[in-house]
C-alpha cells in the first residue's frame, strides 16, 4: 500500500476519505485531496486504535483499516460461540459464515480457531476506481467467497496483470469486460459491484434479477475481466 500523508491524491485518499466517513471520523467531501481535515481525521482514528497520531497513513495505519476495506474481519473462536451468534454479533448471516469458511465444522466449532467473518460490502462505488483498489477488492472478495476462481489471463503494455474471475462451474461460458480503454474505470465499478452481488446472492440463495443464483453457478461457468486496460486507472 502506498504511504499517504498531506498533499497526497488519487483514489487512494478517497478511498481513504470514504472509510473513515463511514466510520465517523471524517465529515467533509471525498475528494481525493489529502488535507489538514483529512490529516485531522487519520490522528483521530489513530488515536482509537492506538497508533502515534501523526497523520500519516503508513502501514501501521493501513492494517488496521484493512477489515473495513475488506469487509471482513479475522476472528478467533471463543467458548460459547455458534456461527448464529457470531453472525448476530457482526450483522453478518450464517451462510456468509459458512461459505467464506468452507473448512470449518460450523456445527463443531474448536475453541482457537480462526474463522474469516464478512461484515460489510466490498467494492466501493462512491469513489474513483482504480487498478490498485480493484486488486484490494478482488483479494477480498476471494477470501469472503472462497469459490471464485481467479486467473491472469495476460498483462498490459507496462507489464500489469489483467485478471478475470470464474463464477461458476457450468458448460455455458460467458465472458464479461470492463475498461477496454483507458480512463474508463466506471464501468470496472460497476462490474464488480455486479460480481459482488452476485455472489451474495449465491451465499444466500436469494434470486438476482428473477435469476436463481444457485442454477446459474451449475450450468453457467461466468468469467468477468473487470479491467481489460490497468495502465492508466
Amino acid at each position: 500500500m502506498i504511504i499517504l500523508r498531506l498533499d497526497s491524491k488519487g483514489p487512494f485518499v478517497e478511498l481513504l476519505q470514504k472509510i473513515l466517513k463511514e466510520l465517523k471520523f471524517y465529515d467533509g467531501i471525498i475528494d481525493g485531496f489529502f488535507g489538514p481535515k483529512t490529516s485531522n481525521s487519520v490522528k483521530q482514528f489513530q488515536k482509537s486504535v492506538g497508533i502515534s497520531p501523526d497523520g500519516i497513513v503508513g502501514p501501521l495505519t493501513w492494517n488496521n483499516l484493512m477489515p473495513y476495506i475488506n469487509g471482513y474481519t479475522n476472528y478467533t473462536i471463543q467458548s460459547g460461540d455458534t456461527f448464529y451468534l457470531i453472525a448476530r454479533r457482526f450483522s453478518t448471516t450464517v451462510n456468509a459464515l459458512i461459505y467464506a469458511n468452507p473448512n470449518v465444522a460450523y456445527e463443531n466449532l474448536q475453541i482457537g480457531d480462526n474463522i474469516i467473518v464478512p461484515f460489510s460490502s466490498v467494492v466501493p462505488t462512491n469513489i474513483s476506481y482504480s487498478s490498485g483498489i480493484m486488486d484490494l477488492n478482488i483479494s477480498a472478495l476471494k477470501r469472503i467467497y472462497p469459490f471464485l476462481n481467479i486467473e491472469n489471463i495476460g498483462k498490459s503494455v507496462l507489464g500489469e496483470n489483467i485478471p478475470v474471475i470464474r463464477f461458476g462451474n457450468g458448460g455455458k461460458e460467458i465472458f464479461y469486460n470492463a475498461s477496454f480503454h483507458s480512463n474508463e474505470w466506471i464501468t470496472s465499478t460497476l462490474l464488480m459491484k455486479f460480481l459482488e452481488n452476485l455472489c451474495k446472492s449465491y451465499v444466500n440463495n436469494v434470486d438476482i434479477f428473477g435469476v436463481n443464483t444457485r442454477d446459474l453457478f451449475s450450468q453457467v461457468s461466468l468469467y468477468i475481466c473487470p479491467m481489460v486496460n490497468p495502465d492508466r486507472s
